[in-house]
């Protein structure tokens, strides 16, 4: 018997996923959907219900289009209805018109630098001397202060503000934050001032999620008052609560370069981990009678409170959902396929949130499943190992090779690298990180009796820090992390493809699925080959629009030069984010930062002139004086670009007296006082000129 006999859900899931995916990237909204969808589902039911019609359905093809085709048009409309734009009372159709609201916080902020940030519900706006019911969210920013360090979740608001819709990526490359706000239904953003808001008073959040929320800082307050700090306290606080806050960004470099990163966010992992703690705990429930219905009930109110203490992640939400389906068969003695499994708690999830679907962790934490169910008793059995401690670590190998293979085409494709160490990373985080969840939920069940709790902390602190130390031991380790690969999204069905007719291969013997795989292969390795002649071939200048920063690239091949002020140059943070994404799709893998002049066989920048190629330019910067490189003052210089930069005081009129350009560049490192004053008057000289502030990073093809 098949797969598809065996576990049915994993057929039906299909269309409904095409609908969702369909529907995020096309969304239009039917009058009549909702009729048409009723008529499909009667008219099956009519099929199945009725004997005397003499229509064999279980095996004919016009039933099964018509099953997938009410699975997908409901899954589009659901999508559709589950998009909060759409509603004819979203806030967002009331801007124009008001700058009061009245907001709740939906989930707890995040302190950054300078501000704080919050996602806001917008549950009415003022319009004129009446308030209007309203939906939607909103991602602001407010001022940090002593006032708003004091938000919890679901305090209400009344604000004073301008909402702007979240902007597309200014930057090629650049991460889409606006794609990425938009899959949580935050399509607005804002940023307020200290006396732009008030507090009502009032808090009005899921009691259940405010609940868990104060138990989490009840619990952070335990590891803080038996001298848990540091890293061992931001670590500890995220593998075992989900707490990510304290996280910094070396923690994250170094675990994500080893292929540990998973560890640090709550999955399947500490989900199974409370599970077999509590079930063992309720032993004696299987005993009396109807023990195995309450102890089911039981579990699964704790497993979901375990899900809300640790923020309701994709990751936790999938676990939750599968154990949930494996603990309500288990109290009625049915037998579950986990491919079925798989399936219900996805269809659970997705009705849910269909935007699930797009959420990296919710791919990856199925994919990672799939892949450890299908693929790890396959290469388990390649070694039958006899010594106890030999078959732990070949089992926790096959498994670390089996989610890497189902994982690392789409771990490629939105992280552009790869860890080379992840077996033995694998071998050393999964069972330390074992001991450290048992050792902090010991920390947590003993807090009140001090003496025990003492040494409970002591041992927690010491098994995080030999965890973060072999993390950072093996990140120091040459080629660690392969990084800079960048795949495309059409490359990354293709090797998904590549792998799942390998694995036919090996399953089924038959030769035509090697064949099949390897065509796959030549098409994967042909795009490549046309790529990397692309990108021998191109010679780029990109003016990025990084705010109030000037910086310029200058790409031969698969090598640049990217000028940019030099505390930019040390902002790795901002690198990444801003620009490196593109160096790996354009290929690069010869970067070079300045901040001065430099001199190559391209490109030469001495003083304010720049020549690449057979293109000349001139940059002028800040207070620096106009140079007229040539002895004769009168004679006008012919450019093709000219660059402004950081706030000259300049006249345009004054600059074409000794520079003729074909186009004037405005870089983001200019205001906007600026820009309106050099821009109107570019219009009335006719002069060419284009603004990176105002239409985004401008590229140039040499």
């Amino acid at each position: 018997m098949n797969i598809w006999n065996q576990a049915p859900l994993t057929r039906l899931i299909l269309p409904f996923l095409f609908g969702i995916i369909f529907a995020v990237y096309f969304p239009f909204q039917f009058d009549y959907s909702a009729l048409f969808i009723g008529a499909l589902a009667f008219i099956i039911l009519i099929i199945i219900l009725i004997p005397k019609l003499n229509f064999s359905y279980r095996n004919s093809l016009w039933f099964g289009i018509l099953i997938n085709t009410m699975l997908f048009l409901s899954a589009y409309q659901l999508t559709i209805f589950k998009t909060e734009k759409f509603s004819s009372n979203h806030f967002s159709k009331f801007i124009d018109s008001t700058q009061y609201v009245y907001a709740r916080l939906t989930e707890p902020y995040l302190e950054k630098d300078k501000s704080i940030k919050v996602v806001l519900e917008i549950l009415e706006v003022k319009q004129g001397e009446k308030w209007e019911r309203t939906c939607g969210k909103a991602m602001v920013y407010f001022k940090k202060d002593a006032r708003s360090l004091k938000f919890s979740y679901g305090d209400e608001l009344v604000i004073r503000t301008n909402f702007n819709e979240v902007p597309l990526p200014q930057n090629p490359g650049e991460f889409n934050y606006k794609r990425f706000l938009a899959f949580h239904n935050v399509f607005h953003q804002a940023y307020i001032k200290n006396g732009d808001w008030a507090a009502s008073g009032y808090n009005t959040g899921n009691w259940i999620l405010r609940n868990s929320i104060q138990l989490r800082n009840i619990l952070l307050d335990v590891f803080a008052e038996n001298h848990i700090q540091n890293d061992e306290y931001a670590v500890g606080s995220a593998l075992l609560l989900g707490y990510v806050d304290k996280l910094d960004a070396d923690i994250i470099s170094a675990y994500s370069s080893t292929g540990a990163l998973h560890v640090l966010s709550v999955s399947g992992l500490h989900v199974a981990i409370v599970y077999i703690v509590f079930n063992w705990l309720l032993f004696f429930l299987d005993k009396i009678k109807y023990g195995k219905i309450i102890k089911a009930i039981v579990l699964l109110l704790l497993l979901w409170f375990y899900a809300a203490l640790t923020g309701l992640s994709p990751s936790v939400l999938r676990s939750a959902a599968m154990f949930s389906f494996i603990i309500f068969a288990k109290a009625f003695n049915r037998h579950t396929n986990i491919y079925n499994t798989l399936a219900a708690s996805a269809f659970f999830l997705l009705i849910i949130n269909p935007y699930l679907i797009m959420d990296v962790g919710f791919q990856l934490s199925y994919l990672a499943v799939i892949g450890i169910v299908y693929i790890q008793p396959k290469i388990y059995s390649w070694f039958e190992v006899k010594n106890w401690l030999l078959d732990q670590i070949w089992t926790i190998t096959s498994v670390s090779i089996a989610a890497q293979i189902a994982t690392f085409p789409l771990g490629l494709h939105y992280f552009h690298q790869f860890p080379n160490y992840f077996l033995l990373s694998n071998l050393i985080v999964i069972p330390i990180s074992t001991v450290i969840i048992y050792l902090g939920l010991s920390v947590f069940a003993f807090a009140k009796i001090s003496l025990l709790v003492k040494y409970l902390a002591i041992a927690f602190s010491w098994a995080v820090w030999i965890l973060n130390s072999s993390v950072e031991i093996i990140e120091k380790w040459p080629y660690a992390l392969l990084k800079g690969i960048s795949i495309s999204v059409f490359e990354t069905w293709l090797m998904y493809g590549l792998i799942i007719l390998f694995l036919y291969y090996f399953t089924k013997r038959q030769y035509r699925y090697l064949v099949y795989s390897m065509c796959f292969a030549i098409i994967i390795l042909c795009s490549q080959i046309l790529e990397q002649n692309n990108q021998f071939a191109q010679r780029k200048m990109i003016i990025y629009n990084i705010p109030k920063t000037s910086a310029i690239d200058f790409i031969s091949s698969k090598s640049n030069v990217f000028l940019t002020d030099s505390t930019f140059a040390k902002n790795e943070s901002g690198l990444l984010f801003r620009v490196k994404h593109n160096w790996w799709d354009l290929g690069l893998t010869n970067s070079k930062v300045i901040s001065t002049e430099i001199k190559t066989n391209d490109l030469n920048i001495k003083d304010q002139f720049v020549q690449f190629f057979d293109k000349r330019m001139a940059i002028i910067k800040g207070q620096e004086e106009f140079i007229n490189p040539t002895s004769n003052s009168s004679q006008i210089i012919h450019l093709d670009y000219i660059i402004v930069s950081m706030n000259p005081q300049l006249k345009i009129e004054e600059l074409l007296k000794m520079y003729h350009a074909d186009r004037i560049i405005f870089d983001s490192s200019n205001s906007q006082y600026h820009l309106n004053k050099w821009e109107a008057e570019c219009k009335r000289l006719n002069q060419d000129f284009y603004s990176v502030m105002d239409s985004g990073a401008l590229v140039l093809d040499i």
